[in-house]
């Protein structure tokens, strides 16, 4: 048994943060797991702005109805264990709870891995329920939880794009987040399209720096948008965006992705009046089932780690910064709630 810390985030006011503590300890045929770091991203706050519909509160239930926890990508050390195939010191990388620790029930372990059978995850997204081995292959282990999840979402809406024929442009909003930029450095590498990001004033240097992007404007010129067959996808989630630029492109406008928040707090749009196609929630994991079912495992497997691996070697402009405790974790949290957020920084946190 050990003494946890959790943060929990109230649901109607995601600003408002608390840490929660108290025992935790492994049950039969459970395994109870150290986290030792994760990652804390914008993708966060659309887990969070996204809890209730896609269900991302329930993957860790929180201590009571109001309040929710965000689950975050990291490694884990297990350091009690009644599952055969996992034993004290083994590490893993997953979706943890934004907590010093946590306990799983792994169902059939594996030399790679497990996923979790806990009863309150049936139902859910069965990528989220994986957990897979550490090991050496990984790398920088601050890295890949900052942007290996957040460029698997990339690779996925990449590939989708590339099935739609008569685009010639693609349109980014929040164009400096790290799930746009791996997506404007994908679709860059794949070529035959302009890439334009949209991003605000204090990002567009740094977002120009990246050399992903064919053009860069802020999100006051969206009127400077050309009249070519485009696609836009929105990780921004801002209603008022959203409608110039549909209004902007109109017909010429040949399809609408919502991708994430990072403006959560933004009054949601109303789709279904704007000009052009209406906008079209992408989920990450549809796409993967269905790529899955296509390819295989092992061919998408090889396929995201050949585009994860060109990807990597162009990210210079992350800096990592890592912090430890429960005040530091409720202070990030409070910054990316507020919007106040450095584009260049990928932020790591510890509350063990």
């Amino acid at each position: 048994m050990v003494r946890a810390t959790t943060i929990e985030v109230a649901r109607g006011n995601l600003h408002d943060a608390r840490a929660v503590t108290g025992d935790m300890a492994a049950g039969a045929g459970q395994v109870l797991f150290a986290i030792d770091h994760f990652a804390l991203t914008s993708n966060n706050m659309t887990y969070a702005a996204h809890g209730v519909d896609l269900r991302y509160w329930d993957f860790y239930p929180a201590s009571d109805a109001g309040q929710g926890i965000v689950p975050v990508w990291g490694f884990a050390t297990a350091i009690d264990s009644g599952v055969t195939g996992i034993a004290a010191g083994d590490r893993f990388y997953g979706y943890w709870p934004m907590a010093s620790h946590a306990v799983l029930t792994p169902g059939q372990v594996s030399a790679r891995g497990f996923a979790d059978v806990s009863a309150h995850r049936t139902g859910l997204a069965a990528v989220y329920n994986n957990y897979d081995r550490a090991s050496p292959a990984t790398g920088d282990e601050r890295a890949y939880a900052l942007i290996r999840p957040l460029y698997a979402t990339s690779f996925l809406i990449d590939d989708t794009l590339s099935e739609v024929p008569g685009i010639d442009a693609v349109v980014l909003a929040s164009a400096s987040s790290k799930t746009a930029l791996g997506l404007a450095q994908a679709l860059s590498a794949r070529g035959g399209r302009a890439v334009i990001g949209l991003t605000s004033a204090r990002n567009r240097a740094f977002t120009e720096a990246t050399g992903y992007y064919d053009r860069v404007l802020t999100y006051d010129a969206v009127a400077s948008l050309a009249d070519v067959p485009t696609a836009f996808v929105d990780f921004a989630g801002d209603a008022v965006l959203r409608r110039d630029v549909h209004v902007r492109l109109g017909d010429a406008l040949k399809l609408s992705m919502i991708i994430g928040d990072t403006h959560w707090d933004s009054a949601p749009p109303a789709s279904a009046d704007l000009p052009g196609p209406v906008p079209a929630l992408f989920f990450a994991p549809t796409q993967f089932a269905k790529r899955l079912a296509d390819w295989g495992p092992a061919v998408f497997n090889a396929r995201l780690a050949t585009a994860w691996a060109g990807f990597l070697g162009t990210a210079g402009w992350l800096r990592i910064v890592e912090e430890r405790g429960a005040v530091a974790a409720i202070a990030r949290w409070a910054d990316f709630a507020a919007g106040r957020v450095d584009a260049a920084e990928g932020v790591v946190l510890r509350l063990g």
